[in-house]
């Protein structure tokens, strides 16, 4: 339900002490994203509010706000990266539709977005100045999925991803 208060059919208990996470194990994606983080963060900080919008039937968007957002998204997003993974998996666990959950915190990974289709643009400027390759910065695979939308409509600019692991980075070349 709406205030993020499950009845006690509804839950599953996990984890230890006075920090088991409730999950909900029924009801539609929306409602189990949404139930599950409203326990969760509530762990954290009673400050937390979480919007959950249905997308589409298989996308939902969850937006944390209140407390303290540097907690959720922690050193360069890794935090909330954890947390949709997370999230993803408890809402997909029973299903086999394969909802994808978006979570963000505060208008983070919108901000981050744009930045990275900023620096796209910025990049494929450059390719078509000087006529040679340009390497981005190490990102991870959301990251570099960004820069190559951004610039999949560019005809005289190609993307590709390159190296290993935590390396891996986007080359933006003449097409």
């Amino acid at each position: 339900n709406s205030d993020g208060v499950l009845p006690d059919e509804d839950v599953e208990e996990f984890g230890e002490g006075d920090y088991g996470v409730g999950v909900i194990a029924q009801g539609d994606p929306a409602e189990r994203a949404e139930s599950f983080l409203v326990n969760l963060l509530l762990n954290f900080d009673p400050t937390y509010a979480v919007e959950v919008d249905q997308i589409s039937d298989n996308e939902i968007h969850a937006e944390v706000f209140g407390g303290d957002p540097g907690k959720i998204i922690g050193r360069g997003g890794r935090t909330l990266a954890a947390l949709e993974y997370i999230t993803n998996a408890v809402v997909n666990r029973d299903d086999s539709i394969g909802v994808r959950v978006n979570v963000d915190v505060g208008g983070y990974k919108r901000r981050r977005d744009e930045r990275l289709r900023e620096n796209a643009f910025a990049a494929a400027a450059r390719v078509r100045k000087g006529g040679h390759a340009v390497e981005m910065e190490p990102m991870s695979a959301a990251e570099r999925r960004v820069v190559h939308m951004a610039l999949a409509d560019e005809s005289d600019v190609i993307t590709e991803s390159t190296g290993e692991g935590p390396d891996r980075r986007v080359v933006v070349k003449p097409a």
